[in-house]
């Protein structure tokens, strides 16, 4: 559903844009769109939370940035070392920090689709508080998948050499694996399984085993054969 709540205009004064599901602190450089941040973030909610099969959301609060410094600043108590290559962080089933969509070097539509991201991991978090990186796979696996950021297989080197990353690479955090291949395995899980196995691993923390019934190696065998099919690898 489309936001038809307080124009970016309106907001302006306070530097906050209020929605149905969302408030929303932005910076300058988001004056003139920040109305389409918050419509595709309201656009998205009810398919999101409906197919995870999410309990009621409270209201989400996303802080946006100018600096990375102001970011990292913003987060430090949750996460002291944040990565070089980080832009933004659910820390909470409630709050998200970002850097701004408009800051200089970033692509606009892109960070939109990043601020989705995190409202994915929120959603995450309110099916179980104790899901963050646990497992790291699946964590942003469902939120690269409900985000809609797919990179086309045919693009990874790895993928194309037939030597898909293992678990246990996907759950490093000195690799991007999971941001690259993320989306193909959520698709691989709702393509096998149903839309409700996502709930099911979010609940129970990624258990392979007692959920799909393979070891890990047969899981990354089995999306593995999924993607070559598809995608024609």
């Amino acid at each position: 559903m489309a936001c038809n709540n307080a124009s970016p205009v309106k907001a302006e004064k306070n530097n906050i844009l209020k929605t149905e599901h969302f408030t929303i602190h932005f910076t300058e450089l988001d004056s003139a769109n920040i109305g389409e941040v918050a419509d595709s973030l309201e656009n998205h909610y009810d398919a999101i939370v409906t197919s995870l099969q999410s309990s009621d959301m409270p209201m989400v609060y996303v802080n946006f940035y100018s600096k990375i410094e102001d970011l990292r600043e913003a987060v430090k108590e949750v996460e002291p070392n944040l990565t070089d290559f980080a832009i933004g962080l659910a820390i909470s089933v409630s709050e998200i920090h970002m850097l701004s969509p408009n800051h200089e070097g970033l692509e606009f539509q892109n960070m939109v689709k990043n601020t989705i991201h995190e409202f994915v991991h929120c959603v995450s978090l309110n099916i179980n508080p104790e899901f963050a990186n646990n497992p790291r796979w699946l964590w942003e696996s469902v939120a690269q998948y409900k985000s809609n950021q797919l990179i086309n297989p045919k693009f990874l080197g790895y993928l194309l050499e037939q030597t898909p990353p293992s678990i246990n690479d996907l759950n490093q955090f000195t690799n991007m694996y999971m941001y690259e291949v993320g989306y193909v395995v959520s698709e691989y899980l709702v393509a096998t399984y149903g839309e409700s196995i996502l709930n099911k691993l979010i609940a129970n923390n990624g258990d392979i085993e007692s959920t799909l019934e393979m070891n890990e190696e047969e899981f990354t065998q089995a999306w593995f054969a999924f993607v070559k099919e598809k995608y024609e690898l």
